[in-house]
């Protein structure tokens, strides 16, 4: 039986985390806040939403249409993670966010 090799955290695992980390945190500093005025949860919900749809859709195009490149739920899950630890660090750090009316 050939052997089956399961990695939970991996270089692969934490570059995806980081990378969904990084993006929600500036979704949520920047880049939403002053496009959409969204703010408290809301805005937490859009940047988790659009984080997770992101990766996920990344994924999809990578297994679908891309030579070589293959379909990965723990990518996903990793995207995912990442998002949902970004907003959460911006929430907790305390950082104000700007409102602009």
């Amino acid at each position: 039986m050939p052997k089956i090799e399961w990695e939970l955290i991996s270089i692969d695992t934490l570059a995806h985390f980081g990378m969904y980390f990084i993006l929600a945190f500036t979704l949520v500093l920047g880049g939403i806040t002053k496009n959409l005025n969204l703010s408290g949860l809301r805005l937490y919900v859009a940047v988790i939403l659009v984080g997770t749809a992101y990766g996920t859709s990344i994924e999809l195009i990578q297994g679908f249409y891309i030579y070589q490149r293959y379909f990965d739920t723990l990518d996903i899950l990793s995207n995912a993670f990442g998002t949902i630890f970004g907003v959460l660090s911006v929430r907790l750090t305390g950082i104000k966010l700007v409102q602009i009316r």
